[in-house]
């Protein structure tokens, strides 16, 4: 192959997982080509990030631009859990010391992605925008490149030391080798869609503890039979809405995603308030079959991350944080490779997902827990209980701000233990 046509790392997509590695691994000086099928800016869900996403940024070097670009700022999650007054409001300011700063933003999906693409780009990834990459080349069992080409066009062989899979739900490699697995205690559909002039509470009216930011916001969390619903409210007066729900009660609400979707909203009686008088400013999406886990997420020359290696349910935010980090923690283990001769085995990269996986479980434990409190309907609930355990407040807290190497669930339970929470240990 031509040297242009030879990199030592080629990427698959360019969402925050891809992104990230790339812009890693170039400011670590090697040749990173990157390849995106979409056109940018693109729509995406996902708005609520955490806290935890300051060190991340710090060192993808980003934060200055995240900052300037004026996104919602986010003091914490707001819970509303079956109808029981208050609502548990969280707020990352109540234990600060555990992240760089106590707040976070709610992003539009479209313009922090494009951010990160090209920051990429500035930091010397050879970022191909609409190019499709149409199969990962392997010697063996041993990926050595990729078949890509601009979108329409015939692809090409190009010739890589490492392959690093960030295609998203579409899980490239993971497909290609059989180790998609579903998870079907987490089969969940989401209906959501933007709205245009929907209520948004003034923050000094009810954020409680430590510095109240002008303007800022929390992410709204409500309980409803079969699912829950989220608020995310957004720039220009734009609020992110959106029902999780059960599967198979989805059904049960109406043919169609929009039927669906209306439905869930009019079960929850603050959320259908603050929609009024609101204008839908998109059609509804729908995403299906929510979770699924990969049985792997590495092999001889390649790594999967983000989406493309699992896809966490949304109840949390914890997507973004995620994605962000596995994508720096595959950028760290390809670093590893080349610092030891050019070694990317499965084994030498076998440290990547063993870092990955623990934070990855730790949220999944959150998860499973979080529907099982919903499908039985427990009103003393470890949510709830926060509201008078420091210990259990102080930990959740943690949690959910993305402190997931800081807190494990068993931490939380141990926190928060009595007879009547057993039964939620995983």
């Amino acid at each position: 192959m031509p040297p242009s046509e030879r990199f030592d790392a080629a990427v698959i997509g360019g969402g925050p997982a891809g992104a990230s590695a790339a812009i890693m691994l170039a400011k670590a000086g090697k040749r990173v080509v990157l390849f995106e099928r979409s056109r940018f800016p693109r729509f995406q869900i996902g708005e609520s990030l955490l806290p935890a996403c300051w060190e991340i940024w710090r060192r993808l070097g980003v934060t200055e631009k995240i900052e300037a670009e004026g996104f919602t700022v986010k003091q914490g999650a707001n819970f509303g859990m079956f109808n029981q007054k208050p609502d548990v409001l969280l707020l990352t300011a109540e234990y600060p010391g555990y992240f760089e700063r106590p707040y976070t933003y709610h992003v539009e999906r479209a313009r922090f992605d494009q951010i990160l693409l090209e920051h990429a780009a500035e930091c010397g990834v050879e970022v191909r925008r609409e190019w499709s990459v149409a199969d990962v080349l392997f010697d063996g069992e041993r990926a050595i490149g990729v078949s890509a080409g601009k979108n329409g066009s015939d692809p090409a062989p190009i010739h890589t030391s490492v392959v690093i899979d960030a295609s998203g739900r579409e899980s490239m490699i993971a497909r290609k080798l059989n180790w998609r697995r579903p998870l079907p205690e987490l089969n969940k559909i989401a209906h959501f869609a933007h709205f245009k002039g929907g209520f948004r509470r003034d923050p000094h009216g009810f954020i409680n503890f430590g510095e109240v930011m002008d303007g800022s916001v929390t992410t709204d969390i409500h309980t409803i039979d079969g699912g829950w619903v989220w608020y995310i409210p957004l720039r220009d007066n734009i609020t992110s809405v959106g029902a999780v729900l059960d599967s198979r009660f989805a059904k049960s609400l109406g043919d169609s995603p929009q039927q669906r979707f209306e439905a869930a909203i009019q079960s929850c009686e603050c959320v259908r308030e603050w929609l009024t008088g609101a204008q839908q400013a998109m059609d509804i999406k729908t995403i299906s079959s929510i979770g699924y886990m990969n049985e792997r997420f590495h092999g001889d020359g390649f790594l999967l991350v983000g989406d493309a290696s699992m896809f966490v349910d949304p109840v949390f935010s914890a997507g973004v944080t995620l994605a962000m980090r596995s994508g720096v923690f595959a950028a760290d283990a390809v670093l590893d490779g080349f610092a030891n001769g050019g070694d990317f085995s499965a084994a030498r990269l076998r440290n990547y997902e063993e870092r990955i996986r623990e934070p990855m479980e730790r949220i999944f434990q959150m998860i499973y827990n979080w529907y099982r409190i919903l499908e039985q309907k427990d009103a003393n609930n470890i949510i709830l209980r926060s509201r008078q355990s420091p210990m259990l407040r102080e930990r959740f807290i943690v949690l959910l701000s993305g402190g997931y190497d800081m807190v494990s669930m068993k931490q939380i339970l141990e926190a928060g233990q009595e007879p009547s929470s057993t039964y939620l240990v995983s």
